[in-house]
């Protein structure tokens, strides 16, 4: 399971590669201090590469901002004993915002294909970020609400091919 450290990185470094990989999630409007208030608002965890991240079917809500690696996203095949690929994401990409959003069982896993470290925001962190930084957090589910848009829009274009 993911820990709750950086090692060998300064957590400033690593926002600073998510924000450069990030350019279509961050707000085009927000600073580095803006970047700095969200993260201070997550846990960062190491991922080793060959471990899970996400796991489908599990109950757990947690919104994932990839730092540092790269994981691959599986889904259950139709037979339902074998697992599919469905891309492979890195610093940048955002993870978990279904669960996140709808406090349903995760709908696909995810793995890390090599060392990641990512920056875990539950539900209650989100909420203190709310309180603290309102017009952000709006900021930050507009954009959530952006990739999950585009995220169906290229599900419903693989569906109709």
């Amino acid at each position: 399971m993911p820990v709750d450290t950086l090692p060998g990185r300064e957590l400033p470094s690593a926002i600073a590669t998510f924000r450069v990989a990030a350019e279509t999630f961050i707000p085009s409007h927000w600073s580095d201090e803006d970047c700095r208030e969200l993260f201070r608002f997550t846990s960062i965890r190491t991922v080793l590469a060959g471990e899970a991240l996400i796991r489908h079917g599990e109950p757990d809500r947690t919104l994932y901002f990839v730092l540092v690696g790269e994981l691959e996203i599986i889904l259950p095949s139709g037979d339902a004993f074998s697992m599919g690929r469905v891309a492979v994401v890195g610093a940048g990409s955002v993870l978990g915002e279904l669960a996140f959003f709808d406090g349903g069982p995760r709908s696909a896993g995810a793995w890390a294909v090599r060392n990641c470290e990512v920056a875990a925001m539950t539900p209650d962190q989100y909420a203190a970020f709310e309180k603290s930084h309102p017009d952000l957090a709006r900021d930050l589910l507009v954009a959530l609400g952006r990739i999950l848009a585009m995220r169906l829009r290229r599900a419903n274009a693989r569906t109709v091919r």
